[in-house]
This record gives structure tokens, sequence and C-alpha cells, in this order.
């Protein structure tokens, strides 16, 4: 009682800082929460170090940073052959890629969307094969990293 069970850090962008971190502090982190977007370069190098050390990579801002991928043609026509949003599809990808999606929704509808595109990933189903990962990689500009 009274002890701290998991510690995580946000907005860090600094591969090097993160890992230099990790590597000082006693209770290491089991989390990091950083915006998702082009600017970050999508955060390659820190997912990568995440994957090894195994720390959980939370994204928010996942889905204003990647309007518009989203809105593309393309985007909306692998959306449609999933049964999901292009909203969903996002999130679908960030479950594939082994990451939890940080939702900022206040719509009920839109949550209830979100929750089920969870679900089918809990009941094991491969909402994305690696061809779906492939393209909708190349779509947002992303090193792909499974």
């Amino acid at each position: 009682e009274g002890q701290i069970k998991q510690l995580g850090i946000s907005n860090c962008y600094d591969p090097m800082k993160f890992q230099r971190l990790y590597e000082q502090v006693k209770v290491k982190p089991k989390v990091l929460q950083n915006r998702f977007y082009k600017k970050s370069n999508f955060d390659v190098e820190l997912r990568k170090i995440c994957k090894s050390l195994g720390v959980e990579y939370q994204s928010f801002w996942t889905l204003s940073a990647s309007a518009k991928a989203l809105a593309s043609r393309d985007w909306k026509a692998v959306a449609r052959t999933k049964g999901l949003s292009p909203q969903t599809l996002m999130y679908a990808f960030m479950m594939t890629l082994g990451h939890t999606p940080l939702s900022g929704t206040k719509d009920s509808g839109h949550m209830g969307e979100d929750v089920d595109v969870m679900l089918r990933f809990q009941q094991g189903e491969e909402v994305l094969d690696g061809e779906d990962m492939s393209r909708l990689s190349s779509l947002l500009g992303i090193e792909l990293l499974l």
C-alpha cells in the first residue's frame, strides 16, 4: 500500500534522452505517451526503443495529425473493405503495430466504434494484414515497424 506500481512518461521526443533516462532510473517507465505526428517522424526511433525495452507506446493526437491521410480516397477505400471508419482504421493500424492509441472523443457513437475495433483485436481477429499495413504506412509516410 502507498507504493507506486507503474510510471509513465509523456512528451519525450528525443530517443537518446529517453534511453538515458531509462538506463539511469531505478523504477523503469512502463509507458511512453507521445503525440503521433509527422514532425517527430512518427517516433520511429522511440518506438523501436520502446519495443526493445518492453515499454508500451501510447499515441495521442493520432487522428488530428493524420487528417489528410484519413481523408484520402485510398485510406477510405481500405476502411470500407474492413468495415471501419477512416478513424477506427487508424486505431487498428496503431494496434496492429502493438501500440495503444488514446482516444480523446467526447462523442458516444465514436467511442463505441473505438471500443468495437479494440474488441475485434482482443478476440484475436487479424484486422489488418501485412499488405494492408504496408499500404497504410505508405499513405501516412511512416517507416513500417512490426
